[in-house]
């Protein structure tokens, strides 16, 4: 039977939910995939990355190699996952049923949404917060409740919006936001100059270096990992991929290192700016500017907010598909904006503190999304030549079974050794972490450098690599063979 094409505009609204992509519905070049993960960088708070990884004890010259060599690793990995989406037309969490099993991939897509949800949070609290910041600044005595209500409401509504109209409307409303947030940064950094200095303080340290990078990767790629192949899933299978890997690293770290490169000689020339970031960054990035600057630096502070969590609405709306919650792609994004209107309210109102749980949150999904990619990009490497099966990533009774022991156990594994190899300074959660370093390294410098993160990332690549070996496709039976199958509607058994 011929494959009708479905073709459709580039501001078309996207019915297709976590189902696989046909080659007919694929288009598009490497390089359009630059301006998704810009924009993911493009976010003023990442000039306050700087100072945290200063404040591990780096000389400002060490902490900008730090953030740098985070920055590079974390959204290669990023990348390298991504060529899921290219060689297998399927999203993220739905070609991990091929490492996980069809039942056993629910952990690793479960967790993946909470993780989303939980950034896009933190996206919507940040810019409750950073209208409050402008608010008071303009004007020390105004009411700024009904103004965080809007704030939070407007940036809930623009990322829904946009989050319904699916894949191709967010890569170009991607780079639009990005144009408009470098056009607004360049009057930051100007306006910041005069405060940076790159006087030499803080000491060479391995373990602050290893805690610097394994910090920046926790904020940065490793943040959105789970999400790369959604984005690839429509390009052409013909497409170069040294070019797609180049585009995505070069897109999500090119923004990163000018801003946290920024934020680390800043942390040098103005101290108490340093020492307010790690408590209300908005705050501390604002404090020097002039008030004819505020307004449009809370305009930068929203492009960043929003920007960040169209990614993560769009990719937990399939993980959720993914997790087996069978209603509409567009449905999915519209319980995500009720969960962030909850959640987002309650910590921008109501809740005592928010970056301690949030580090706490940073570091404990860190741990698990390292460990995810190990897994993910060895299954992925495995079977570079032979691609995936359509059909069993869909079905339970497939060729990848319902349970994957190798990538469920690994999973789980490299998981509780990494947890047992961080810490954190929030009171209900640091008691958790933190198991397997002894007393004297818990307090020193080991303990704050994220070690677990690279332990679990090798654990789950080692193991998973020694225990699993992929099995070729029966014979006929391979991607592209099935192509003819594509426009069909996928049944999924029970």
């Amino acid at each position: 039977m011929a494959v009708r094409s479905t073709k459709s505009s580039d501001w078309s609204f996207e019915r297709k939910g976590a189902e696989w992509v046909a080659d007919a519905e694929r288009r598009g070049k490497p390089r359009a995939l630059f301006w998704p993960w810009a924009g993911t960088s493009c976010n003023v708070v990442l000039v306050s990355f700087g100072p945290y990884v200063t404040a591990l004890g780096l000389d400002w010259h060490l902490a900008a190699l730090a953030a740098a060599v985070g920055a590079v690793l974390s959204f290669l990995l990023l990348a390298l996952v991504s060529l899921a989406g290219q060689q297998g037309g399927a999203a993220t969490m739905v070609a991990g049923r091929a490492a996980f099993g069809f039942h056993g991939n629910k952990i690793p897509a479960l967790l993946s949404y909470l993780a989303l949800v939980g950034w896009e949070t933190f996206s919507a609290v940040l810019a409750t917060l950073a209208a409050r910041t402008v608010a008071h600044r303009l004007d020390p005595e105004m009411d700024t409740g009904p103004l965080m209500v809007v704030t939070l409401l407007t940036v809930i509504v623009v990322t829904t919006v946009i989050g319904i109209y699916g894949c191709h409307v967010i890569l170009r409303i991607q780079k639009w936001f990005a144009l408009a947030f470098t056009a607004l940064s360049v009057v930051y950094v100007v306006l910041t100059l005069p405060r940076i200095s790159f006087a030499a303080h803080g000491q060479a340290s391995l373990g602050a270096f290893v805690g610097g990078v394994m910090l920046v990767a926790n904020m940065l790629g490793l943040s959105w990992v789970n999400c790369a192949a959604d984005y690839t899933r429509y390009l052409p299978r013909d497409a170069d991929k040294r070019a797609l890997v180049g585009w995505i690293t070069f897109g999500g770290t090119a923004p990163a290192l000018v801003l946290m490169g920024l934020g680390t000689v800043l942390a040098v020339g103005d101290p108490e700016v340093a020492a307010l970031a790690a408590t209300d960054p908005i705050s501390a990035l604002s404090a020097h500017l002039p008030t004819w600057f505020l307004v449009p630096y809370l305009i930068l502070a929203l492009v960043g907010f929003v920007s960040g969590s169209i990614i993560g609405l769009y990719s937990s709306g399939l993980a959720l598909q993914t997790v087996g919650v069978r209603i509409p792609r567009h449905y999915t994004v519209l319980i995500d904006a009720v969960l962030i209107a909850v959640a987002g309210g309650y910590v921008a109102f109501a809740a005592p503190g928010f970056f301690a749980p949030f580090q706490a949150f940073l570091t404990t999904t860190g741990v698990v999304m390292a460990a995810w990619t190990g897994i993910f990009v060895v299954d992925l490497w495995q079977r570079r030549s032979i691609g995936y099966d359509r059909t069993a990533l869909y079905s339970p009774v497939g060729g990848y079974g319902k349970v994957n022991r190798a990538g469920v156990g690994c999973l789980i594994v490299a998981t509780l050794v990494g947890l047992g190899l961080v810490t954190s300074p929030d009171p209900h959660i640091g008691p958790l972490l933190g198991y397997l370093f002894t007393p004297a390294a818990r307090a020193g410098g080991l303990g704050s450098s994220n070690l677990g993160v690279f332990v679990a990332l090798v654990v789950a690549t080692v193991g998973y690599a020694a225990l699993h070996r992929v099995r070729p496709l029966a014979p006929g039976r391979t991607t592209e063979s099935m192509e003819s199958r594509d426009s069909e509607p996928v049944r999924v058994p029970a």
